[in-house]
């Protein structure tokens, strides 16, 4: 298995990323996972796809480690918790808010969960490079997605947290206990930064946002080679 891997949590993102980059199923893990090789012009990376959810993304990343991954780059979702920040834009994690429970079995309470800076680095540049507007800053995960109540969303808000998904604060504590550089980008699929939840995963401004994160996340992978 080849040292860089991607893992998205949507299935149609994977099998996109499958075509771009020539990949092919790896049989051994069919029964199980569905994980695929890929191809750039320097060699060759791993596909995977993850259920969603912290404990989901860091069992499957403890996988792929047992079999030599030492990168990854995550493509996931978040919901909006600040008007600036809408369906469709590009969100690049800095730092998270631990409240889900996978973290604490890596990293000890009160320590950050953090991306790896050389490719959160990598991932700007490219966009930058690409003319592709973006928001850097905080994000919280969490498990409980029926508890993302109104109260922790204004004060999130007004701490001014990005926007909220369920697996990046996992991933990234498992990526600095098992020194394995983890990095990620997120697409705005959802807003609730007034109050309401407005789901817009068929929006002309989401579908957008997708296909441009998917060409981002290619050209990454060939930096992070």
């Amino acid at each position: 298995m080849e040292s860089c891997t991607l893992i998205a949590v949507n299935r149609h993102d994977l099998r996109a990323l499958s075509k771009a980059l020539q990949a092919e199923p790896l049989e051994p893990w069919k029964a199980y996972r569905e994980v695929y090789r890929g191809y750039v012009e320097e060699g060759g990376v791993t596909l995977a796809l993850s259920p969603i959810g912290a404990p989901n993304v860091v069992a499957l990343a403890e996988e792929l480690a047992s079999f030599g991954m030492e990168k990854v780059l995550f493509l996931g979702y978040c919901g909006s918790l600040q008007p600036k920040v809408r369906a469709g834009h590009i969100v690049i994690p800095t730092e998270t808010i631990r409240e889900e429970g996978t973290s604490f079995h890596y990293l000890p309470p009160g320590v950050p969960s953090r991306p790896q800076q050389e490719i959160q680095a990598i991932i700007v540049e490219v966009l930058q490079r690409n003319k592709v507007p973006y928001h850097q800053g905080t994000i919280w995960t969490t498990d409980a997605m029926y508890r993302e109540t109104r109260g922790k969303v204004r004060r999130y808000q007004e701490e001014g947290v990005l926007g909220v998904e369920m697996e990046l604060s996992a991933l990234f504590g498992f990526g600095i206990s098992r020194g394995i550089k983890t990095g990620g980008l997120l697409v705005v699929s959802d807003e609730l930064f007034d109050g309401r939840w407005r789901p817009l995963f068929s929006s002309p401004k989401f579908i957008i946002g997708v296909k441009r994160a998917r060409k981002i996340a290619v050209e990454t992978l060939r930096k992070m080679l």
